[in-house]
């Protein structure tokens, strides 16, 4: 990775600079205001200095190749756990004594992404609770049912209290899609004409995630502030004041670096009237998805979107979300098209879905 250093009268001129020699993908470093040299000190206007890290677009590729081979290598353990899985199962058939009919469903549950241990819980406390024998499909369809329905809690989408400005933070891992399921939102609230709205975003660690949603504020019509620091988000909000909702983009970061010293951290425990979602995609594998709600368990008080359900193998990633956290779920998004490929969540459709009654989250 080579690093650069770009000027200009102004943050535009510099950000034209570097985005025109470096392109989209740079990492920006850092930004600082720079005093000139004059004559006593004066005369001089200060100038804005950005460093942008880059890649060399072979040393991209390598990296490419590198993140296909772990990828095929997850699938290829995902595979031989469910394998081992599905062994287990007929080989403790027996001793465990579930009934074929529930175990059917358990089937059905690990086919749709449900996790192995997660999917024989919940036939393993049916099937301790309820006596399904000499009843007919209908009925022990239904009590599959009511189970799935009561683990996946109740839905909490956005809540709005008229008088009070409330702030929105979007947060996940890379990639997850928070940018594009901000301003579905956001497009949602807009065609509502209910709410003034402002937008503000922190991820300035790359140019085309800002260039992104200054595209969708231009398109909504809403004012955007980018907030390259701690202090920034504090002269954003006194902007926003008159705002009834202010919605927060966040930077992408690798989960395992997130602790008590990020930035968004540390804004979000400044903030007293706030909501804030975690992004999910649905097609993430187990190991990653518990592995990124263990390292967000410090936020603590949060809702969960699950996105890109048209890319997943079925709907199994909600499931276990709930097994790992109880926070609730709220939104669900199926596609790129704002406003639309994004909805509240149907727990309806999800477990009809889960038990292979419907495609939920496949684009009709």
């Amino acid at each position: 990775m080579k690093v650069k250093k770009y000027t200009g009268a102004t943050a535009y001129e510099a950000m034209t600079k570097l985005k025109n020699e470096l392109g989209q993908d740079a990492i920006i470093l850092n930004t600082r205001t720079i005093k000139q040299k004059g004559f006593f000190g004066i005369f001089k206007k200060p100038i804005v200095e950005i460093t942008a890290a880059f890649e060399e677009k072979d040393l991209i590729s390598k990296n490419k190749n590198s993140a296909n081979k772990l990828r095929e290598i997850n699938n290829e353990i995902q595979d031989l756990k469910k394998m081992i899985g599905e062994l287990s199962t007929s080989t403790n058939k027996e001793i465990i004594k579930i009934p074929k009919q529930l175990n059917d469903y358990k089937t059905q549950l690990i086919n749709k992404g449900v996790e192995y241990s997660t999917a024989t819980l919940i036939i393993g406390e049916i099937n301790e609770q309820i006596n399904i024998n000499n009843k007919d499909e209908e009925i022990i369809k239904n009590i599959i049912k009511y189970n799935l329905m009561e683990y996946l809690g109740d839905i909490r989408p956005l809540s709005v209290s008229p008088g009070h400005q409330k702030v929105i933070f979007f947060l996940g891992p890379t990639g997850v899609g928070k940018t594009t399921t901000l301003a579905k939102i956001a497009a949602q609230l807009v065609l509502e004409k209910k709410y003034n709205i402002g937008l503000i975003t922190t991820d300035t660690y790359r140019i085309a995630a800002v260039e992104q949603l200054k595209t969708y504020s231009n398109i909504l019509n809403l004012p955007l502030e980018v907030v390259y620091n701690e202090s920034d988000i504090y002269k954003s909000l006194t902007f926003f004041k008159d705002k009834d909702l202010v919605l927060v983009d966040t930077a992408g970061r690798n989960h395992r670096e997130i602790n008590k010293e990020d930035i968004v951290y540390k804004m979000l425990n400044s903030i007293n009237n706030k909501e804030v979602y975690l992004v999910l995609s649905g097609a993430t594998d187990y190991i990653t998805l518990k592995s990124i709600i263990e390292h967000y368990s410090i936020i603590g008080d949060y809702k969960i979107i699950f996105t890109k359900l048209d890319e997943a193998q079925g709907l199994g990633n909600v499931i276990n979300a709930k097994f790992l956290t109880k926070n609730p779920l709220s939104y669900i998004t199926m596609g790129q098209n704002v406003p639309d490929d994004i909805e509240i969540l149907d727990k309806d459709k999800v477990v009809n879905s889960l038990i292979g009654e419907n495609d939920y989250g496949r684009p009709s």
